[in-house]
Parts: structure tokens; C-alpha cells; sequence
């Protein structure tokens, strides 16, 4: 299910949002499943790249970078720190 979440997003949003899935109810259970979410995060991103790269583009290290930091808070940060004028 986080997969299949994660993968609709990328898809829907690109990097424009903070990933995470969780329902842990204490610190313990929180811990394991981030662990759990970032690897189907990582494997999501990485077939998106691949797609990506099917169609001719290919993303330099810079841009990879900059799109997990921003799936790892990054685009909440960017938003943040928009002005509201």
C-alpha cells in the first residue's frame, strides 16, 4: 500500500510534497515502519528515474539529490518559506 501511495504522488505531484506513511501509534512502531517507508520511497523514485531515463532524459546526480531531499522534507521547507504577499 505505501508503495502504491507513494508511486500515485510522484505521479500525480512529482517532488512537491513530503513523503511519509505512517499510522504507528507509539515511538517503537514509528521507528520500524519509517525504516520500512523510506526503502519503498528509495525503490518508487528509482523506477520513476528509470522511466525517466527510457525516455531519453537523464537526470544528473544534482537533480536526483534535490528530489529526495525534497520527498524528505525539502518541499514542505520550500513552501515554508514562501512569502504570503
Amino acid at each position: 500500500m505505501v508503495r502504491e501511495i507513494t508511486q500515485m504522488r510522484i505521479e500525480m505531484l512529482g517532488t512537491a510534497f513530503t513523503a511519509q506513511h505512517s499510522d504507528a501509534r507509539v515511538l517503537d512502531q514509528l521507528i520500524y515502519k519509517w525504516a520500512h517507508s523510506r526503502a519503498v520511497i528509495a525503490h518508487v523514485l528509482g523506477e520513476e528515474v528509470k522511466k525517466l531515463c527510457a525516455t531519453g532524459w537523464k537526470p544528473t546526480r544534482a537533480e536526483i539529490r534535490r528530489d529526495v531531499g525534497r520527498l524528505f522534507g525539502g518541499s514542505y521547507e520550500e513552501f515554508m518559506a514562501k512569502s504570503l504577499k
